[in-house]
């Protein structure tokens, strides 16, 4: 139903409770002459003009939603009607009748009386008809009786039928439900086969081509027969409480078959069960819960009726009926009482899997007697009610409410309203002759209307009386909304709203214009708003209009469709409002979701959570979203200022959400799939209670909210109040709680009325007009943040309320200064006074010390944490008692002040007188050792004192407890404590006030405390006891008293151990009186200990003390006195101790005499010394530190040790020398490390010439350093040689004739580089090069063995008559190769011979031949193997090497 609009500028309202409390329910009773006759009652399927079918004894009547009879549908016979069912896509309806008759009846309006009936008798003749069923298209119907006849009909939308088959089994079967789903999973709504069962307990599997097995026997009468259609699966529930469940294979075979006995109490004959969710299935019998069978995941609960409401009102009622409707997604029941309970599900996707998936609505009170039946019906509003005395259509609409300063209108029945005059007070009740549809008020005019009638009221005398003006009715079509303008005077005009034109009449009801709306492209008109002269309405396809109505209507403006910028649909459009001006819009919305197999084939209508603002001007939609888990249930605009907007906001578990996230409006954005609900409970983080928000649109840029006003009646205890209108400074609220004391019956409607002032507006409700709006402007511009607009808006105006609401904003908008500038105009000192006083350096906590003063304490605790001022916010948590608060922020940001934190909640308790929680935070803060003990002797409680002491293990709380005691005299008990806090000065202090001196001597004799002993010894020094006194001083570790004793006493006995243990101070006064005393040996050994060395010595120099002297001399470390070592080195070298005086003459910085001793006395240097005798370089000239270091390394070269020489002569800056210390080591790392350090030309080639002298041709490392430190000098004659000396290696020890050519020409290349320019003419490089050729030759030889031995022979032979072949070739590796050619030759003669000539040149044959071989040459000649040999041979390599040695004799340098 259109809500009436208020004419005017308009405010938008929006509220919100636990369920919507702006709908209210409407009982239809309906007119029945016999209403416990009733057998059943059938909904029919469309929402649009629904009508419910009632079987009541021998007559079917039809009822419109509003409970009155369709006379022209009405059936009746000469037997009762046992069965009704509607056609599921027209107004068909078939009933059944106890003579077996089957009747069809088209029940449209304005259908011809008895034009669309067919019946038939046949298929059921003398049967009682159970049971009729359409399928999910509508083209197949199947009847049961109760001989077990079952029929097929061919149905369709225009009420024909025929008989297509019928089966007939034995008893009754009164249950059917259609196989939907087909084995291989693909839905079949257009044909499905059926089951049927009944009394027997068997189920069958029929279709409409004559098929029907029975497929399933449970041997007990059906209690429900139901189809779960995503699991193909069949539910059954038998009288005897047993829950089976089946499914068929393809072969329609028994499959995943369940069985499960229920739960249902006492009365399992009155079990009720329905489908609440995919997989869901609900089950109730007259128990106080409700149980939900999870079928899919084979689990189960409940919802109980305990705790539905604050009150428990439903205490020990009990659930008597129960339906669901999949649409809405709420499952209500019906109870024993009367009542009815609904729980909301708050589940979109799945199956709702325990009671926290369900938000439980408000109850409503139907009926005086037990529900036996409920059914809900097409859409979401409406339900039929059986009880044993009547049947009620229960239909859930909008609270209808106007306004039209200065009367307000409010309807508080099904036919009654309310009409008050807002200023006076006045009220009135109008009686209606039907049931009111709407109201719209107008100036003096207030008009009630139906869908058929319309009837206009005039206010007369401010409200007091009110009269019939005008009553007309519209029988062409029925009013779907309907609006009132006036025009001034008794000009006025209806505008109503009829299929698809708006209709506009007089005041009289004659129709002067229309405006047609096309159908198919902009939808009929569904919703409409006035609001003075401008009217605005939206179709059902969401379409905006809006006209300018005066002496004739005009267009204002281009219609719009309600979408987004992608053209995509934005909503269902349920409400619309306009403003005064006709700019703006004001929109509540539904979410339509498609339907799916999970939800049913009915889509879901979902509500959405924002406010949508059409502004004309820009053509663009603003969005304003009231928060998560809420939703709009109505809306106004106010009278006077077309910017301001209200809208009344609920709770609800099931809401659209739009953007997630969005906290500030923008422009529209069409909804995305699967981003549309927001699911679960309210999030406890938004404020979820019932409110009225008013809100202020900016332009076409945003919406901001200007006040939150909560729908709770403050008169009645909190109960729930419904606002119905907002003129500034007002928001009125209807009182629809039932009252208290059973009152309901007497309550009368002139206190159903309240109100509640603006926030802004407090204190001057009764101001004038230009004030009023002075205030709107000064509200709008707080709400925008714009301080200064908003502070300039009321500059003037005297309301301390208006400056505390400036002063609240400034501090949300951060504006100190104006803040400050409101504190004054409030007259609020102390406030003022205290930002004046604040000297923290961050605004913002100048803006928390004015929102404390201003009660905002939220405020002032975000501002505090923002600026990070964690000590304020501990502070303010204190003020405000917030003590867990204060204790968390101390722990974990202001750890700093957590102990000041336990004393300040210490003191709190204390005032409280909480002495035990003081004593344990008094011990948290750390404060326990005074604050304790003091609390306790505040009050007087000295045996808890002591016991509180007694307890504690802290030395500090026993010395204060004795010192307590002390002062009580109470000594005895004072030592007890002394003790046991370890104070020992003190119990020692207490034995001498009592002259219990063996006890003071023995408590500091076993605790050795010094405060102790030294009390003692003054106690004794005063008693003349100097022997104790000196010991309990030394004990004390006061020695200097104890010394001054002894020397007053002539104590020379106990002096020197007392001094020995001084301070270096004492130690010098007691040498003074031992050398005053005549004893030198005890002075020097206290001056040394004093270090007072220059005295020590000068005494025992003066009495000749050498052996202390020696001492002393041992003691001296380089930080001593200079002086004092120069005078123990000239000592120690009159006496001839060298090396301590080497020592000595050191430590003093005397390094260039210390060399010189070592050299005269040829002092052994070690490494220690030679460090010591090393001088900083910054100590002396340079070259003076380089001689002293040549002379040192000298020394120690001449001593052999040669690489402390090396490092000192690098130290003097004379690596060459050090190389040469250093291969006198023969340490073959550190030469190979110092000289590839030392980059130096002669020291990488006197280290290659020493790796030389090792075994380099056995050590590849050697031969590579050696390599690399000639090439390094580039000493490439040194490497020549070096090379010449691998070849000579390679020819006598391996005869390897190549790599010896190898070799000699690495040799020739390196002798060519060493040579420079003009290197052929070199001697040296030639003879090399005629070297390399012979040796080229020799080592071809071995190939011309094979090839060509003559030659070879020849060859060989040439070469022994070469004078100069030694240089190149051994001789003997010559004759070699003949002889081993002779042999393999057996040519022995040859062999025999050659052999003769080795040994006449004298060469030793066993390098060359081996024993064996000789044996068989002087075997195969028959002569003896010669036993003695010539003897040896220059090698080659001694040959080749010959005047060209690498070796090199280190020169000795002179040893000053």
């Amino acid at each position: 139903a259109a809500r009436a609009g208020c004419p005017g500028p308009g405010l938008l309202l929006l509220t919100a409770t636990r369920g919507c409390m702006s709908s209210i329910f409407f009982d239809n009773q309906l007119q029945l002459s016999d209403p416990g006759s009733v057998r059943c009652a059938a909904w029919s399927r469309g929402e649009v003009a629904p009508f419910l079918a009632v079987a009541e004894n021998n007559q079917v009547h039809v009822f419109s939603e509003d409970g009155e009879e369709v006379l022209e549908a009405a059936q009746s016979r000469h037997v009762p009607c046992t069965s009704l069912a509607w056609h599921p896509h027209a107004k068909v309806l078939a009933a059944g009748w106890e003579d077996g008759a089957v009747t069809y009846k088209v029940s449209d309006r304005g259908a011809p009386p008895g034009a669309s009936e067919r019946d038939d008798r046949e298929v059921h003749r003398d049967s009682t008809v159970l049971c009729i069923v359409f399928n999910p298209s509508g083209s197949r119907c199947v009847t049961t009786d109760s001989n077990g006849v079952v029929g097929v009909w061919k149905t369709d939308a225009k009420g024909m039928l025929s008989q297509m088959c019928h089966y007939r089994k034995s008893g009754a079967h009164d249950m059917v439900v259609f196989r939907t789903m087909m084995p291989g999973g693909e839905p079949n709504l257009e044909n499905p086969p059926f089951f049927f069962g009944g009394e027997q307990g068997t189920i069958f599997l029929a279709d409409d081509f004559g098929l029907c097995g029975e497929r399933y026997k449970v041997g007990s009468p059906l209690t429900a027969l139901e189809y779960f259609h995503e699991k193909d699966m069949v539910i059954v529930i038998t009288k005897s409480v047993l829950l089976c469940q089946f499914g068929l294979d393809s072969e329609n075979n028994l499959i995943n078959e369940a069985k499960l006995k229920l739960s249902c109490g006492s009365h399992p004959e009155t079990l009720q069960g329905v489908w609440a969710g995919p997989g869901l299935f609900a089950t109730v019998s007259q128990e106080s819960i409700v149980r939900l069978w999870n079928l899919a995941d084979d689990e189960s609960y409940i919802l109980s009726l305990q705790g539905v409401d604050e009150q428990n009102s439903l205490a020990g009622d009990k659930v008597t009926s129960v339906d669901f409707n999949p649409r809405k997604r709420v499952l209500a029941v019906g109870t024993r009482d009367g009542r009815v309970v609904q729980w909301r599900c708050s589940t979109l996707s799945g199956t709702p899997k325990s009671e926290t998936c369900w938000q439980v609505l408000p109850v409503h009170g139907a009926s005086d007697c037990a529900i036996t039946r409920l059914t809900w019906g097409p859409g979401e509003s409406l339900m039929h009610l059986k009880t044993e005395r009547s049947n009620i259509i229960v239909n859930e609409a909008q609270l209808n409410t106007a306004l039209s300063p200065p009367y307000l209108a409010v309807q508080t029945a099904p036919s009654a309203v309310l009409v008050i005059h807002s200023q006076t007070d006045a009220r009135s009740v109008i009686k209606s002759e039907f049931r009111i549809k709407g109201l719209s008020l107008a100036g003096p005019y207030v008009m009630l209307w139906s869908r058929k009638q319309v009837t206009i009221y005039e206010i007369h005398q401010h409200g007091v009386h009110i009269e019939v003006y005008s009553s007309f009715k519209h029988d062409s079509a029925p009013i779907t909304a309907a609006v009132l303008i006036h025009k001034g005077g008794s000009d006025g005009a209806v505008v109503m709203a009829k299929g698809p034109k708006l209709e506009f009449a007089s005041l009289k009801g004659t129709v002067f214009a229309s405006e047609i709306f096309a159908p198919e492209h902009e939808g009929v008109p569904t919703c409409l708003d006035v609001n003075g002269e401008y009217l605005a309405a939206s179709t059902k396809e969401n379409v905006i209009r809006v006209w300018k109505v005066r002496s004739k209507v005009e267009k204002h403006g281009t219609p719009r469709r309600f979408v987004g910028a992608d053209e995509s649909s934005l909503g269902d459009i349920r409400s619309i409002r306009i403003n005064g001006d006709g700019t703006r819009v004001s929109l509540l919305v539904d979410q339509r979701l498609a339907p799916s197999s999970a939800l049913g084939s009915s889509s879901i209508l979902v509500p959405d959570s924002r406010l949508f603002v059409y502004d004309l001007d820009s053509d663009s939609f603003l969005t304003y979203s009231v928060g998560r888990n809420r939703v709009p249930t109505s809306h106004c605009w106010e009278p006077r200022d077309p910017r301001l907007v209200a809208c009344e906001v609920v709770p609800q578990a099931l809401a659209y959400m739009g953007d997630v996230g969005q906290k500030t409006p923008t422009a529209a954005r069409t909804p995305k799939a699967g981003t549309l609900v927001g699911l679960g409970l309210a999030d406890p983080e938004e404020d979820s209670a019932h409110m009225v928000v008013t809100l202020f649109v900016l332009g076409a840029e945003r919406i901001v909210q200007q006040d939150a006003i909560p729908c709770v009646d403050p008169d009645r205890g909190g109960l729930p109040r419904m606002p119905i209108a907002l003129t500034v400074p007002y928001v009125f609220f209807a009182r629809l709680g039932e009252p208290a004391s059973g009152e309901a019956e007497k309550q009368e409607p002139a206190t159903a009325i309240s109100k509640a002032t603006l926030r802004d507006f407090v204190g001057l409700e009764q101001v004038d007009a230009d004030t009023t709006t002075r205030l709107l402007h000064f509200s709008y511009h707080l709400a925008c943040g714009n301080t200064n607009e908003a502070y300039e808006s009321v500059k003037g105006v005297r309301s301390a309320g208006v400056w505390e609401s400036m002063s609240k904003m400034c501090v949300k908008t951060g504006r100190l200064d104006v803040a400050q500038k409101c504190l004054g105009q409030m007259n609020h000192a102390r406030a003022a006074g205290a930002l004046r006083t604040c000297q923290e350096p961050e605004p913002e906590a100048k803006l928390a010390v004015v929102a404390v003063h201003l009660d905002m304490i939220e405020d002032a605790e975000q501002l505090l944490k923002k600026c990070s001022r964690y000590d304020l916010l501990n502070q303010l948590y204190q003020a405000c008692g917030e003590w867990d608060k204060a204790f968390e922020i101390a722990k974990t940001k202001d750890r700093v002040h957590l102990k000041p934190t336990h004393f300040a909640y210490a003191q709190h308790l204390e005032a409280i007188e909480d002495v035990q929680g003081a004593l344990s935070h008094f011990e948290l803060s750390g404060t326990y050792r005074t604050e304790s003990p003091r609390l306790l002797c505040a009050l007087g409680l000295t045996e808890d004192l002591e016991a509180y002491v007694e307890r504690s293990e802290d030395s500090q709380l026993h010395r204060w407890y004795a010192q307590y005691l002390e002062s009580k005299a109470n000594l005895d008990a004072a030592a007890r404590e002394y003790k046991k806090a370890g104070d020992w000065l003190s119990l020692c202090r207490v034995a001498c006030f009592n002259k219990d001196l063996d006890r003071a001597q023995k408590i500091c004799e076993e605790s050795q405390d010094p405060a102790a002993c030294y009390h003692l010894a003054r106690h004794l020094e005063a008693d003349s006891r100097m022997k104790d006194a000196i010991h309990f001083f030394q004990l004390a570790g006061r020695v200097s008293h104890a010394l001054r004793l002894a020397q007053e006493n002539n104590f020379d006995g106990d002096l020197m151990s007392l001094a020995l243990s001084a301070d270096p101070q004492s130690m010098a006064q007691a040498a003074k009186y031992y050398e005053q005393r005549g004893q030198p040996a005890k002075a020097v050994v206290l001056y040394q200990k004093a270090n007072c060395q220059k005295r020590a010595l000068e005494l025992c120099f003066s009495a000749r003390l050498f052996d202390a002297l020696r001492k002393i001399a041992d003691d001296l470390s380089a930080d001593s006195d200079p002086e004092v070592l120069a005078k123990c080195a000239e000592f120690f070298m009159q006496h001839n101790q060298n090396d301590k005086a080497v020592h000595l003459l050191s430590m003093s910085s005397q390094f260039e005499k210390a060399v010189d001793l070592c050299w005269e006395h040829d002092v052994q240097i070690t490494e220690e010394m030679a460090e010591r005798m090393t001088p900083d370089k910054s100590s002396m000239d340079p070259a003076q530190r380089a001689q002293i270091l040549d002379r040192m390394a000298k020394l120690c070269k001449k001593q052999g040790s040669f690489q402390l020489a090396c490092k000192k002569f690098t130290q003097a800056g004379d690596k060459l020398k050090a190389m040469k210390s250093l291969l006198k080591s023969g340490d073959y790392e550190k030469i190979v490390f110092f000289a590839g350090t030392a980059r130096q030309a002669e020291i990488y080639v006197l280290a290659g010439n020493y790796l030389q002298s090792l075994d380099w041709h056995n050590d590849p490392d050697i031969m590579k350093n050696i390599i690399q430190f000639y090439t390094k000098a580039k000493a490439y004659d040194k490497l020549a040689s070096f090379y010449d000396a691998c070849a000579a290696v390679e020819i006598d020890e391996y005869r390897d004739y190549e790599k010896a050519g190898g070799a000699l020409r690495e040799a020739l290349k390196y002798m060519m580089r060493a040579a420079g320019a003009g290197a052929e003419h070199d001697v040296r490089v030639q003879t090399l090069q005629e070297r390399i050729s012979i040796v080229d030759e020799f080592a071809g030889i071995r190939k011309l063995a094979k090839s060509d031995p003559e030659q070879m022979v020849q060859t060989c032979e040439k070469m022994l008559s070469m004078h100069d072949i030694e240089s190149a070739v051994r001789v003997g590796d010559v004759f070699a190769q003949l002889v081993e050619y002779y042999v393999e030759a057996r040519r022995s003669e040859d062999a025999h011979r050659t052999v003769e000539r080795m040994r006449e040149r004298g060469i030793i044959l066993t390098p060359y031949l081996d024993r064996t071989l000789l044996e068989t040459i002087y075997k195969a000649v028959g002569m003896p193997v010669p036993d003695a040999e010539t003897g040896p041979q220059p090698s080659a390599a001694h040959r080749a090497s010959e005047g060209d040695g690498v070796d090199e004799e280190i020169e000795e340098e002179d040893d000053a």
